[in-house]
């Protein structure tokens, strides 16, 4: 520190000067850090693994009414399925008796459901080389625990290890399938499914709204695509790679696919947006834009930073954010009465009110310190809000437009449960699979279809999408 004593008084000046300004740094940097620090799912486009062990605030609003069921509901109980003698007929239950009364002809029955696992050895007899090639090994696994593996390794999100104690467990050591024959199921099945996978694209490109969304995970084996070139494999060295994986969502099919990165030349090689004509769902993905007639930006996620912008000390995020609910809530209201398009009238009051808000941020914006935290943070929102404002509001303008990008984001996460299971993938073959088993099973549950009956009728070669349209 100098000697204030020595210095002259344009010298102290000048020295005062240069204090605050580094006060003024020490506080944006204390500023954004507080900032950082109370970040989470809620506020910010964080996700929720990273909130940590934090004790999870309830966030619902009181409506008034009594805590638990309505007097007047019945409630749920377990009955007994409709037609269940045809079930038991046809051999596809079974029927046991346990009398209680010796035999009196007087009773009161009182049914018990429940669930038998056994092997079942099945032979199957062929001419002399008139063996189907399936048939080649002298014993193989059938169809019914091809599709239960499918269905708790790929939708259960079990780890193959688990599984196979799990079937060893349930069949006394009789049937104890090894990882490598598990993968083996999920293999067989991806090169199955090319025809469903088909029927799946060609739903997409008719649709008339989709959604898109995209999320890394890892690999330890990445692939490098070159024009005129043979598909290069690279494997991982110490460290995995993080690849891209994307959905493309409507309510009823999902496709799933995977690129070694995020970039314009992987989404056309999906080959679903370079034929697509109708309206574009996303989060603010700027090379999306290069496809499909329309778009609307999802508004869940500048909720998100809006609302972390309003604990900042920003009112007009607040203001924002309300606005963009109410308006929703405005919406949701018209659809439950039926109505199917927005007043003409109140349109154009939400649009005013859109352009009022937008000023008011661009005037508070040029009250802040540029430099502060609050104001790196603000100038992008009102970017984001001002040049894509249609986009942003498309929902009003058309009540089939949904609010937000959260179909494809719900989607997505499954994917991110496979990843907490397994870690990474090990192969790009395995992580190409997954993605084809996923689109089928997500579009099955879609479509409100039996998943392990549709999953053992692509191990039997038949088709399940294709016979729906």
């Amino acid at each position: 520190m100098p000697d204030l004593e020595e210095m002259t008084v344009m010298e102290i000046r000048a020295y005062i000067m240069t204090l605050q300004e580094k006060i003024a740094e020490l506080e944006r940097t204390i500023e954004a850090m507080r900032a950082s620090l109370n970040k989470n799912s809620k506020n910010s486009s964080k996700p929720p693994s990273t909130d940590g062990l934090r004790k999870i605030p309830n966030n619902r609003e009181k409506t008034g009414k009594k805590p638990g069921g309505v007097e007047w509901h019945e409630g749920h109980h377990i009955q007994m399925p409709e037609g269940y003698q045809e079930l038991i007929a046809k051999g596809l239950a079974i029927y046991e008796l346990e009398d209680h009364t010796n035999g009196s002809e007087e009773y009161v029955s009182k049914w018990v459901i429940d669930i038998k696992v056994m092997p079942v050895f099945i032979e199957h007899r062929f001419k002399e080389g008139e063996v189907p090639k399936k048939y080649y090994n002298n014993i193989t696994y059938g169809e019914e625990i091809k599709a239960l593996t499918i269905g708790l390794t790929d939708d259960g999100m079990v780890s193959s290890e688990k599984l196979s104690e799990f079937f060893s467990s349930i069949t006394d050591g009789v049937v104890h399938p090894t990882k490598a024959a598990l993968l083996g199921f999920q293999t067989e099945l991806a090169e199955r499914l090319a025809p469903e996978i088909d029927e799946i694209k060609e739903d997409l490109h008719e649709a008339p709204i989709m959604c898109v969304d995209e999320s890394p995970m890892k690999t330890t084996q990445t692939v490098v695509h070159k024009e005129g070139v043979e598909d290069v494999y690279k494997e991982a060295q110490g460290k995995t790679f993080k690849v891209c994986t994307r959905t493309y969502s409507t309510p009823e099919s999902t496709l799933y696919t995977v690129n070694p990165q995020k970039d314009l030349k992987g989404v056309e090689r999906d080959g679903i947006l370079p034929e697509y004509t109708g309206t574009l769902g996303h989060d603010h993905d700027i090379k999306l834009y290069n496809f499909g007639d329309r778009h609307f930006e999802c508004n869940v996620h500048p909720c998100r930073e809006l609302k972390g912008l309003a604990e900042q000390g920003i009112e007009w995020a607040g203001k924002m954010r309300d606005f963009l609910l109410n308006a929703n809530e405005y919406k949701n209201n018209d659809i439950s009465k039926g109505i199917e398009a927005c007043d003409p009238v109140i349109l154009v009051q939400f649009e005013d009110r859109y352009i009022e808000l937008l000023l008011e941020g661009w005037s508070e914006y040029d009250q802040l310190d540029e430099k502060s935290y609050g104001a790196k943070k603000l100038k992008p929102m009102l970017h984001r809000l001002s040049d894509y404002s249609n986009e942003h509001l498309l929902f009003l303008h058309d009540y089939n437009v949904p609010f937000s990008n959260n179909l494809a984001e719900r989607d997505l996460r499954a994917e991110k449960t496979k990843e907490k299971v397994s870690g990474c993938f090990r192969s790009w073959q395995g992580i190409e699979g997954f993605m084809t088993i996923r689109s089928f099973i997500s579009t099955v549950k879609k479509r409100g279809l039996n998943l392990i009956g549709s999953l053992r009728a692509v191990f039997k070669g038949e088709r399940v999408l294709y016979n729906l349209n």
